[in-house]
């Protein structure tokens, strides 16, 4: 079975089989993942260019077809996402082999109905479940776009409507977090990503995956700024405060690393003891263990993780008067509407408790 998905063996994404469906996710998707076979993919599908400029995808397997799909470079979807997006699909793919069909052309409207049930009973949070509902839905709508389905089937998916419910609590008290930072004084390496994360408003990942090169200082406004990637792929000029740079300093300093700013040192800017960067996975687990032996949860007694300190600044920021836009252009969200959602909803709900008009 391992050798049925070769790696330069194009033939999978032309002339599929429908025993490829069956193979486990891990057997494909280091090959899915690979954009070594667009170009090949796009000659067959481009040969056969109707007088429209529409390509023929007749001649392509389900599994080319995702593979075109997530490797789009209209969208410039990161390798993350273009896992998340493959592990979906695949779970597409096996759906149509329970119900004894061959290709996802053979697919109804009903059919991605009771997909959508079937997803329902194996997903607990309305969240996730939307996100996998959106993707298989965009999938859908372009293969029939690209007139690879000759029904739009995806139809059969319906919205998600998330359960605020759901969403935990991540009101973090200023005393506490002040304690947990005060509990790592002699630990430089977890006060300073403490004080970056809550001042700074950055997530983890834009912490670690920058070099020691980007963090650079600003003469006119006296303030040292890191050069970071958000996740929308966006270049953030993120205020690093003082005090948080003293503390990561004096990490570099014990590990014998470089201290002064300099645009062209490619070592990690949050380094791991190796002086490499750190892994994302590895940083947050150690983090939130990290917080919870500081004793630093949320303000109903919850566990948190270091996204928490995200929210912590949106809310602080937002308390002591910012703006919502400066705030959600800060924190590079596409609208204040998921500033307002996702970060401060709870605090706008009680700003709006009519209440205070109503007295005895």
């Amino acid at each position: 079975m391992s050798n049925l998905i070769p790696g330069q063996d194009v033939s999978y994404l032309v002339d599929g089989s429908a025993s490829v469906h069956s193979l486990p996710t891990a057997a494909l998707l280091p090959f899915m993942l690979e954009d070594t076979h667009v170009q090949s993919v796009m000659k067959i599908i481009s040969a056969d260019e109707d007088e429209q400029g529409n390509y023929n995808f007749s001649p392509i397997s389900n599994l080319g077809m995702m593979y075109l799909y997530v490797h789009n470079r209209d969208k410039r979807r990161k390798a993350s996402t273009k896992k998340e997006y493959l592990r979906e699909l695949l779970v597409l793919l096996r759906y149509v082999t329970e119900l004894g069909k061959a290709d996802i052309r053979e697919l109804t409207r009903m059919d991605m109905e009771l997909f959508q049930s079937h997803l329902e009973q194996r997903t607990k949070k309305s969240s996730t479940l939307g996100k996998k509902v959106v993707i298989v839905q965009s999938f859908l709508k372009w293969c029939y776009e690209e007139n690879y389905l000759s029904k739009n089937i995806a139809r059969g998916l319906r919205p998600v409507h998330k359960n605020r419910a759901e969403i935990p609590d991540h009101d973090i008290e200023e005393t506490d977090l002040r304690q947990a930072i005060a509990y790592y004084e002699d630990n430089p390496k977890i006060k300073a990503l403490l004080l970056i994360l809550a001042t700074s408003g950055l997530r983890l990942n834009e912490v670690i995956a920058p070099c020691w090169g980007d963090l650079y200082y600003d003469p006119r406004r006296k303030r040292y700024y890191l050069r970071t990637k958000t996740k929308r792929d966006k270049l953030r000029h993120a205020h690093i405060k003082d005090y948080a740079l003293e503390a990561l300093l004096e990490y570099r300093r014990r590990l014998g690393m470089c201290t002064e700013v300099n645009g062209k040192d490619s070592s990690p800017f949050y380094p791991n003891r190796h002086h490499k960067h750190y892994s994302l996975s590895s940083l947050s687990t150690s983090l939130s263990q990290c917080m919870a032996e500081a004793g630093l949860t949320t303000i109903h007694g919850n566990r948190i993780t270091p996204h928490y300190l995200r929210h912590y600044f949106t809310q602080t920021a937002y308390a002591k008067g910012a703006p919502l836009d400066w705030i959600s252009e800060t924190l590079d969200h596409s609208s204040t509407k998921i500033t307002k959602d996702n970060y401060l909803s709870r605090i706008m709900k009680k700003e709006r408790d009519v209440s205070d008009y109503v007295d005895l």
